[in-house]
C-alpha cells in the first residue's frame, strides 16, 4: 500500500530509498538505523537519551518477532500464541498504514507519536468522564470482546493491530487488571512506567476494559493510575 503520514502528527517521510523498499524492508532498515543511532548516544545526556534507548529496545523486540514470521507478508497475521481476549482482539483487526508510518520514524519521532497517542487516550477518558446513572452493562449486548475493542481510540487501535506488537505485554496487563479489579472493583492501581510505549499499551488495555487511566510526572518519573468508572467491574466476555 502507499505510504501515508500519521494524521495531524508528523510530516510524510521523504526520500527515494523509502519508496524503493517494500514495507517489511523499510521497517527493518529504520529499526537498524535507530539501533545504530542509539549506540552513538553518550549515556551522560540524561532522560531524553534514556527514552530514546527505551524506544530502541521495543523496536528490537519487534524485530525479533519478525524473525518468527518471515514467511508472512505485512498484511498477514502471525499465528496466535494462546492470546488473551484483548490480545486476540488486537490481532484480529485490520489497521495497517499508521503502524507502517510509525515504524519508519526515528527514535525521537516515535517518542513524539507515542506521547501524542497517550495524550489522545487521556482526552478521550476526560470527555467520557465517570459513569453516571444505572449500570446496564449486564444486559447490554455490546460487551463482546470485539465491541469492547472498538472503545479504544482509532489511533490506538491502529497501533495495536499489528501482529508484531509484543502480545505478551498486552496479556500481562490484561491479566493484572483483571486480577486487581475482579477482587476490588473500587481499587486504584498504580505503576511507574517511564516507557512511553508501555504506557500506551496500558492506556489501550484500560480503554478496552472500560477503566479510567491517567499518567503524570512524579519525582522525575511517569506514574500511571488506573481506576474503575463503575461500582462493579464487568470485564469483556
Amino acid at each position: 500500500p502507499a505510504h501515508r503520514p500519521l494524521p495531524r502528527c508528523l510530516p510524510t517521510l521523504a526520500g527515494p530509498q523509502a519508496k524503493r523498499l517494500s514495507a517489511s524492508k523499510r521497517k527493518q532498515h529504520f529499526i537498524n538505523q535507530a539501533v545504530r543511532n542509539s549506540d552513538l548516544v553518550p549515556k551522560a545526556k540524561g532522560r531524553k537519551s534514556l527514552q530514546r534507548l527505551e524506544n530502541t529496545q521495543y523496536l528490537l523486540t519487534l524485530l525479533e518477532t519478525d524473525g518468527g514470521t518471515a514467511g508472512l507478508d505485512d498484511g498477514d497475521l502471525a499465528p496466535p500464541a494462546a492470546p488473551g481476549i484483548f490480545a486476540e482482539a488486537c490481532s484480529n483487526e485490520t489497521y495497517v498504514e499508521v503502524w507502517n508510518d510509525f515504524m519508519n520514524r526515528s527514535g525521537e519521532e516515535q517518542e513524539r507519536v507515542l506521547r501524542y497517542l497517550e495524550d489522545e487516550g487521556k482526552s478521550k477518558t476526560r470527555r467520557r468522564g465517570p459513569g453516571r446513572g444505572e449500570d446496564r452493562r449486564r444486559e447490554d449486548p455490546a460487551y463482546t470482546p470485539r465491541d469492547c475493542f472498538q472503545r479504544i481510540s482509532r489511533r490506538l487501535r491502529a497501533v495495536l493491530k499489528r501482529s508484531r506488537i509484543p502480545m505478551g505485554t498486552l496479556e500481562t496487563w490484561e491479566e493484572r487488571l483483571l486480577r486487581v479489579f475482579s477482587v476490588s472493583p473500587q481499587a486504584v492501581y498504580t505503576a511507574m512506567l517511564d516507557s512511553s510505549f508501555e504506557r500506551l499499551l496500558l492506556h489501550a488495555a484500560c480503554q478496552y476494559m472500560d477503566l479510567i487511566s491517567a499518567s503524570a510526572d512524579l519525582e522525575g518519573k511517569r506514574q500511571m493510575k488506573v481506576s474503575n468508572r463503575h461500582l462493579d467491574f464487568l470485564p469483556p466476555g
